[in-house]
């Protein structure tokens, strides 16, 4: 078959934020979207020059500098680069109005009077793309091949393409275009040498096995029913490109580049054809050293083959029990309704015997949630065995039925703006100055729920974060567990105890950002981000940081020793609550326990080779060992033990290549142990 010819020169791009230095990355992987877009327009297209992909603004502007603006260039629209790729795009419009601007993916409304003032607002869109690209961005060039590039002509003729034409009229295109089932119909770009130059050791590789989501949830841009048919590559693809990545990753760690995955899967290791991927990733792992670290969202139902596929990949994948939220009613109003609680609830529980780690996802201000409901959501998947929570606030998503007016109105949903974390920079293009931050709206009250619940709800994110996520402090853990005390009933007590401890001023600072960083008008926020000097504001960290993130590793990197006088506080009221504070072994197992912990958290992110000592009166290693079931008598030692604690080279390297990625202020630091399986982070010991 003879393709058709295209001389026009063609540009992809999906930015992401660069900041000023190398370590501030908003989006740090492959920009696997628009290389799928590229390599199946070049499959069914002979172009004189083939499409380029850029990732980088600073990149798209050099090949701007040099080459011209090309005759069509195309934006991802995801909430994290929005702003970003529509300043871009007006900055080019203006220069050139001939410059034919393409723009898809899912920040957009999905109720059509909104769509469409949505384009009247953004005149520099021509076409908008709202679900897959691939067809219907051939069907684009090949009218415009064939109109001798008459944009206006083309707009209302391409099926499922929007666009506003001359006169003001709003089109969502003639007709309907089909999803690409047979997904091996998209040539790799990881196989084609389109990503090559992506192998930088800043970003990190992403791969999709399946397109879709049989669930309907609410606040997902993929719970319409457009997405709700699975596709799939072929096992035998899949297979290829992990063999090709893993060469290539190899080679990136040894420069001291990251060496992890993220898989783009709504529901990995939920079909069977996935543990065929987790069984070629685990040979890429003896094999190259790589993936030492994989992102996933994995299935929200059948657990056994989520948990097979853990153990396969060696405990380096994480999994995911996101409920979201354990109350029916909210369940309901969210259309959460075919996945099972209980199957996610229990993969906690059977996650350590894989050697992996375990997160429960939760949204905060749900329609329908109360605070007690939201703390009672918590309290269950805490005590449930889930080793790390991760509390999402709700974001108001352009492209989810959520986002549409009446659900806002039916549930009273009151929203502010913030900037997103890492989306903001200032940047040049063709000599103009473009200064920029991408939005977004969260739920901050409802009709259930007051914004001093939201407050107190984020308060206890905060203690969650800093002292239950990646079981650092597992040693009390393990005396709660003895004398079979709730979790939740301690962080509870820590997270009133706060304001009594050294560490009040840590959490104080965490409130007010919670609160700074809110803006009760959209527009407001906007003048307030071209204001001189805010960028560079947010660009040095004073504003705009993952508060979650970035407060813990404050909390454990400079705050340690303020950390445990909250626990030691808490501790001794919950031993009090519980009649036992006038038993001294336990009393002193307790203080023991804190001491232990604390000290394998000490300097493991900075000052990695200080030495770190500890006298103890209690055989730890002991009662760790054998879960605490003996007597306290039998972990009392006749003479204290001095202990030495140490991090391993392992260890070391990995800490140093993180921090070289993502910087060594708290920033970089939050970065490193939201991706890492923390307490895998923590020293050694040795007697």
């Amino acid at each position: 078959m003879i393709k058709q010819k295209i001389d026009f020169h063609v540009w992809l791009s999906d930015l992401t934020y660069t900041g000023q230095d190398t370590q501030s990355l908003g989006a740090d992987t492959f920009p696997l979207g628009v290389g799928c877009i590229a390599t199946y327009a070049e499959s069914i297209f002979d172009f004189t020059t083939p499409i380029r992909i850029f990732r980088y603004p600073e990149k798209l502007n050099q090949a701007l500098v040099v080459e011209g603006l090309p005759d069509i260039l195309g934006f991802s629209n995801y909430m994290w680069n929005s702003e970003l790729s529509l300043s871009i795009a007006r900055c080019l419009k203006e220069i050139n109005p001939e410059i034919v601007i393409i723009i898809g993916g899912p920040n957009y409304p999905i109720v059509l009077d909104q769509q469409r003032e949505y384009l009247i607002q953004h005149p520099e869109i021509d076409f908008y793309v709202p679900h897959e690209g691939e067809v219907c961005f051939t069907e684009i060039l090949k009218g415009l091949t064939s109109n001798n590039m008459d944009v206006n002509a083309l707009k209302g003729q391409v099926a499922s393409v929007h666009s506003v034409d001359a006169n003001g009229k709003f089109t969502t295109g003639s007709g309907h275009t089909n999803r690409v089932l047979n997904l091996d119909q998209i040539p790799s770009p990881y196989l084609s040498g389109k990503f090559d130059e992506f192998f930088d050791g800043r970003l990190w590789p992403l791969i999709q096995t399946k397109r879709g989501c049989p669930f309907k949830c609410t606040y997902c841009t993929e719970g319409l029913d457009y997405y709700t048919k699975i596709s799939r590559f072929s096992t035998t693809k899949i297979q290829s490109e992990i063999k090709f990545i893993g060469a290539k990753m190899s080679k990136v760690r040894e420069q001291g580049g990251r060496s992890d995955l993220y898989i783009a899967d709504s529901n990995f290791g939920m079909y069977k054809e996935d543990l065929e991927t987790a069984k070629a990733l685990a040979s890429s792992q003896s094999k190259y050293g790589w993936p030492d670290h994989i992102n996933a969202s994995t299935g929200k139902n059948q657990k056994e083959t989520v948990l097979e596929i853990a153990k396969t990949v060696n405990g380096q994948i994480v999994l995911s029990g996101s409920v979201q939220s354990l109350d029916a009613n909210v369940l309901d109003n969210i259309q959460r309704k075919n996945i099972s609680p209980e199957q996610l609830m229990n993969l906690a529980k059977e996650a350590n015997n894989v050697d992996a780690n375990s997160y429960c996802e939760i949204i905060l201000c749900l329609p329908g949630e109360t605070r007690d409901s939201h703390f009672d959501t918590l309290r269950t998947i805490i005590n449930a065995g889930f080793n790390k929570v991760i509390p999402y606030q709700l974001m108001i998503l352009n492209g989810s039925e959520l986002g549409s007016n009446d659900t806002i109105e039916k549930f009273g949903l009151e929203c502010r703006s913030r900037v997103l974390p890492r989306a903001y920079g200032k940047y040049e293009i063709l000599g103009r100055q473009i200064r920029v931050a991408d939005i977004e709206d969260v739920c901050i009250s409802s009709n259930s729920m007051s914004y001093q619940d939201y407050l107190e709800c984020r308060w206890m994110h905060l203690v969650i974060t800093i002292f239950h996520n990646d079981i650092i402090f597992n040693t009390v853990l393990n005396c709660l567990k003895k004398y079979n005390i709730p979790e939740f009933r301690w962080l509870e007590l820590i997270s009133e105890s706060i304001v009594q401890s050294k560490a009040a001023k840590l959490f104080e600072d965490f409130q007010n950002h919670t609160e700074g960083e809110l803006w009760g008008k959209r527009e407001e926020l906007e003048e307030f981000i071209q204001t001189p000097g805010t960028i560079e504001k947010y660009i040095n960290g004073e504003i705009g940081f993952n508060l979650l993130y970035t407060f813990k590793a404050e909390a454990l990197s400079n705050h340690l020793p303020e950390v445990l006088d909250a626990m030691l506080i808490a501790t001794r009221r919950l031993l009090a609550e519980q009649g036992l504070d006038q038993d001294k072994r336990t009393l002193g197992l307790f203080n023991e326990s804190i001491l232990w912990d604390g000290m394998r958290a000490t300097n493991i992110i900075k000052r990695i080779d200080s030495s770190v000592t500890g006298d103890f009166s209690y055989n730890i290693p002991k009662f760790l060992n054998d879960s605490g079931k003996d007597e306290i008598s039998s972990y009392l030692l006749s003479n204290p033990i001095n202990v030495n604690f140490e991090l391993s080279e392992v260890q070391k390297d990995y800490v140093s290549r993180n921090l070289a990625i993502f910087g060594d202020d708290t920033r970089g630091i939050g970065r490193l142990m939201s991706n890492a399986h923390s307490s895998k982070l923590l020293r050694d010991y040795s007697i």
